[in-house]
């Protein structure tokens, strides 16, 4: 099943310290996906990655890419990844958005997201 980015707006929130979110993270496996070709940029292609954990309650992450020239992929907007995972320190106090912001960044960076979307361009505009 493909799950859309804007769809994680409506899960329940997971919370989990820094060292428990950081143990599980190498179990999100990728749920949904998108690919766009934007011809106002002389066909470039964008798009959205979700991927998730298998959990009862699992944790969901979900971003923009884009293409900065043919085939070399970066991530549309680092500040704005979305998640429904509420990171807090080991006092249970919420991290601020910037440090929390970091976790998730470090996160996508780690993934291997990127192959899935490296196929040749005209994969993407194929029917």
């Amino acid at each position: 099943m493909q799950i859309a980015a804007w769809q994680l707006m409506a899960c329940e929130t997971v919370v989990k310290t820094v060292n428990e979110f950081e143990m599980v993270t190498h179990e999100l496996r990728q749920v949904g996906s998108s690919v766009r070709v934007d011809n106002a940029r002389c066909g470039l292609r964008c798009g959205q990655e979700v991927w998730a954990t298998e959990d009862d309650l699992p944790i969901q992450i979900a971003w923009e890419w884009t293409e900065i020239q043919p085939d070399i992929v970066a991530l549309f907007d680092p500040m704005n990844i979305l998640s429904n995972v509420a990171l807090i320190d080991r006092d249970g106090h919420a991290l601020a958005r910037s440090r929390r912001m970091l976790h998730l960044n470090n996160v996508v960076h780690r993934l291997d997201w990127r192959p899935a979307i490296d196929r040749p361009r005209f994969a993407a505009i194929a029917p």
